[in-house]
């Protein structure tokens, strides 16, 4: 089976780790940053710096930066974003070594400081019930979620983890919907370069798609396309880079007015559109018609 790529969670990835991995080790480590000489040229006099807080590297010789597929173009001489993530995990545990450090700010239905995140392989078994209630397949969750823990004020919270594009999350939970970080769309690549693109409104759409792929009750092709979740119809735009260089996309977004008129934006800034909303006609969206949960006007 081919492996999903979530450009969020690779980005994730410790870069000290790695380069520990790897075999780098730093000449100086500092209470923010570590100095390495650089992995990728000679380097007498080391000048390759690693923030710890940004989980970013600046190399002060050549003036380059970047986060990690970044330096694995450097490191591995290439362009192909799926080559370097293969030499990426070739160095990684399957899970991936995720850094736990994320930005400041939660937006969403909720808005304030939170502290203490985690992030942790999805197992929670209050998590997983309400993922059942949804209809979505538990494997699926696991392969695409993540379970986030995190502190706002004096109180825990958690959820289930979607990663975006910019590193952070959506995140659920039976009362809870917002975001840990900021706020953006989701990129789901399958291993291969593929020419398609399926795009979904929320995350729990997607997951529905995967579960309906799993049962055979779909079209059966999850595995020749790739993926982007909106994670909002607001972050239209934002999509529009990733979409670009796929000569079909296809949308499976809400039956209602902001759904169809995504889908008309979309249309109306390039060819190759295919809207699917058919497939689930008189359901609200790809989840409800995964429950059979009919909408009712």
């Amino acid at each position: 089976m081919n492996m999903a790529v979530n450009f969020g969670e690779i980005k994730r990835i410790d870069i000290i780790g790695f380069l520990e991995r790897i075999g780098f080790r730093p000449v100086r480590n500092y209470q923010t940053y570590a100095l390495y000489h650089a992995p990728y040229r000679e380097d007498r006099h080391p000048s390759f710096k690693v923030s710890r807080k940004k989980n970013r590297w600046y190399d002060l010789a050549t003036m380059e930066s970047g986060d990690i597929i970044d330096l694995g173009k450097v490191m591995y001489n290439t362009n192909d974003i799926m080559e370097v993530i293969r030499h990426i995990q070739n160095y990684t545990t399957a899970e991936l070594v995720i850094r736990e450090h994320l930005p400041s700010k939660l937006q969403g239905e909720r808005t304030g400081t939170f502290h203490n995140v985690t992030v942790r392989q999805l197992s929670n078994e209050k998590l997983l019930a309400y993922l059942d209630s949804r209809g979505i397949d538990r494997t699926v969750a696991v392969e695409f979620c993540r379970e986030i823990h995190f502190s706002l004020g004096c109180r825990h919270y958690y959820g289930i983890g979607f990663g975006n594009v910019q590193g952070s999350y959506e995140v659920r939970n039976p009362f809870f919907k917002g975001t840990v970080g900021q706020k953006d769309v989701s990129l789901i690549q399958m291993a291969g370069g593929n020419d398609l693109c399926t795009v979904f409104e929320g995350f729990m759409d997607f997951l529905s798609y995967m579960t309906l792929c799993r049962r055979s009750d779909f079209t059966p092709f999850a595995e020749t396309m790739d993926f982007v979740v909106l994670n909002s119809v607001s972050n239209l735009r934002k999509a529009m880079r990733w979409l670009a260089p796929y000569p079909t996309v296809t949308c499976c977004l809400d039956n209602d007015d902001a759904g169809r008129r995504a889908v008309d934006a979309l249309n109306e800034a390039r060819d190759g559109i295919h809207d699917a909303s058919g497939v689930y006609e008189g359901y609200k969206d790809l989840n409800d018609f995964l429950r059979g949960k009919r909408f009712c006007p």
